[in-house]
C-alpha cells in the first residue's frame, strides 16, 4: 500500500468512549464497546417511548391535559420532533458507517467485488431511510396517490432484505456476530416499519390500541436500526484490523 494511503488511514480515529479508541497509527482496539454502546442507546429508546407514554396517559386523567405544543414534541407518530430527530441519527448512523466499511473494502481491494458493491447499497438504503424519515418522502405516496406507502416500499424493503440475508447468510455465515446484529436487527425494523403499519392500515383500531401501536412500531424501529448499527461497527473494526495486517 502507497505512502498516501497510510497516511489517509492514519488520520482516521475513531473514539467510541473515553477508554476505546480505533488509532490507524498503532493498531490496536483497547476495548469493545458495543455492549455499553447498545444500552446507552436502548435507554434513550426506551426513555422516548416512556415520556411519549407518560404524556398521553397521565394528559387524559388530568383537566385540561399537557400543553399540545409539548405533547407535539415528543410525539412519535409525529415528525420534526425530538424522536424522529434521534431515529434520523440513528439511521444516518448506519449510512455513515456503512459507506465508511465501503470506502475500507476499496483500498483493501482495489478489484471491483460483490462485498464493496452490498455495502455500497446498505449505505444507499439508510442514507434514503434517513432522509424518509426527516422529510417524510413516503407521506407524499398517501397524499398524492391512492395506493398506500406501505404497499410501495414492501417490495423494496423486501427485495433489500433478500440481498442481506444472502449477503450474512450465505456469504458471511461464519461470521456469526456480525449476522446476530445485522439480520435481527433489519427483522425487527421490518416488523416495526412494515408490520405495525401494515396492522394499522387494515384494521380499525381503538384509541387505546393505537397508542400502543404506535409504541411498538416506533420501539421496533429505534431498536432495531441500533441493533444494525451495532453490526456495522464491528465489521469496521474487523475491517480495520484487517488494514493493520497488511500494513504491518
Amino acid at each position: 500500500m502507497d505512502q498516501e494511503n497510510l497516511a489517509w488511514y492514519s488520520k482516521i480515529q475513531f473514539k467510541f468512549e473515553t477508554d476505546t479508541i480505533l488509532d490507524g497509527r498503532h493498531g490496536e482496539i483497547l476495548k469493545d464497546p458495543d455492549n455499553k454502546l447498545f444500552t446507552v442507546l436502548i435507554c434513550i429508546t426506551i426513555g422516548l417511548l416512556a415520556v411519549y407514554t407518560f404524556l398521553v396517559i397521565v394528559g387524559s386523567r388530568i383537566e385540561g391535559g399537557f400543553p399540545e405544543i409539548l405533547v407535539d414534541r415528543f410525539d412519535i407518530d409525529k415528525e420534526a420532533n425530538i424522536p424522529t430527530w434521534f431515529s434520523t441519527i440513528f439511521l444516518f448512523s448506519v449510512a455513515e458507517t456503512s459507506f465508511l466499511i465501503y470506502r475500507l473494502n476499496v483500498r483493501l481491494s482495489p478489484k471491483r467485488s460483490f462485498h464493496r458493491v452490498f455495502w455500497l447499497i446498505f449505505a444507499g438504503m439508510y442514507c434514503f431511510l434517513s432522509i424518509d424519515e426527516a422529510a417524510v418522502i413516503h407521506e407524499i405516496i398517501d397524499q398524492t396517490t391512492s395506493v398506500k406507502w406501505v404497499v410501495v416500499y414492501a417490495p423494496v424493503v423486501g427485495s433489500f432484505f433478500l440481498l442481506c440475508a444472502y449477503y450474512f447468510l450465505v456469504l458471511r455465515k461464519d461470521e456469526r456476530v456480525l449476522r446476530k446484529w445485522v439480520i435481527g436487527g433489519l427483522l425487527i425494523y421490518g416488523l416495526g416499519g412494515i408490520g405495525a403499519e401494515w396492522v394499522a392500515y387494515s384494521i380499525e383500531l381503538k384509541y387505546a390500541l393505537r397508542m400502543i401501536e404506535y409504541v411498538v412500531e416506533e420501539g421496533f424501529e429505534m431498536t432495531g436500526t441500533v441493533m444494525v448499527l451495532m453490526g456495522c461497527l464491528y465489521e469496521l473494526r474487523s475491517q480495520f484490523k484487517k488494514l493493520q495486517q497488511t500494513t504491518a
